[in-house]
């Protein structure tokens, strides 16, 4: 399945038309249906597909090994994966939006940080200087779809070493759990693994790093202000506006060296 399209454009320079063919990156919905139910949509980017659906089960809690799986139906081109897993589900809403608001006072966000269910993260990981940098250039450079369309995030899972797995996408939190899905399926073990983002990092992003009890999360671009929040209050290392050989640490500096 093709991940980008040509498309006939209008490119305007110093005031001049120009008749162009762009090339974009393709947007695809993947249906994921859990015990003949459906769960959700995802739009994504069309690779990796079952790596995606996996991740996000993962990070929403639904799954949490490879015997939980009884049976995989993926059809990419009718645009669903149907996962029958051993035992029934009961499921309200997504793990991951129950981050409900009880008071309006003055500790509102203290109470909203508060109200988020989630263990806190303890890794003794030491990450060289050096390293943030080394993993964010070859984050950084992965995407050939990237350099031709400009739209896609691209994720990173680094051991202390080096790279394990990059994986694409229109979003940023569907490459997240591409690459956790990736490492679902590969029994690669996460507590002591390092994700590196080409965009923002948002709360979301973090609750789904802690939930897979992953300590150290490294940006190219800005937290935001609940994202370095939630990184204190769970114990992971945000690093943020990796550029060239500069970096900001937001939360938990003592893993960096």
């Amino acid at each position: 399945m093709d991940k980008t399209i040509k498309y006939d454009a209008v490119k305007i320079e110093e005031n001049k038309n120009i008749f162009c063919e762009e090339e974009l990156v393709c947007e695809y919905p993947l249906n994921i249906y859990v015990n003949q139910k459906k769960m959700a949509t995802l739009l994504c980017t069309p690779d990796k597909l079952k790596e995606l659906a996996f991740g996000f089960l993962r990070t929403e809690q639904i799954i949490h090994e490879k015997e939980d799986i009884q049976s995989i139906e993926l059809d990419k081109v009718k645009g669903y994966i149907k996962i029958q897993l051993k035992n029934d589900i009961s499921i309200k809403s997504f793990q991951s939006k129950k981050l409900n608001m009880q008071n309006n006072d003055n500790n509102c966000i203290n109470d909203f940080l508060d109200s988020i269910n989630c263990e806190s993260v303890t890794s003794d990981i030491k990450l060289k200087q050096n390293k943030v940098y080394e993993f964010m250039k070859k984050n950084l450079t992965y995407s050939d779809i990237f350099k031709k369309t400009g739209g896609v995030h691209c994720v990173a899972l680094c051991d202390k070493e080096g790279v394990l797995i990059i994986n694409e996408d229109v979003a940023r939190h569907n490459a997240v759990d591409k690459v956790i899905g990736d490492a679902f399926l590969n029994d690669i073990y996460l507590k002591d693994k390092i994700i590196v983002l080409s965009g923002r990092v948002s709360l979301e992003m973090i609750l789904k790093s802690a939930k897979m009890q992953i300590p150290i999360i490294i940006s190219k671009s800005a937290p935001t202000n609940l994202s370095v929040k939630l990184a204190k209050k769970l114990g992971i290392t945000l690093v943020g506006f990796v550029r060239g050989e500069k970096m900001n640490i937001y939360a938990n500096e003592s893993r960096i060296i």
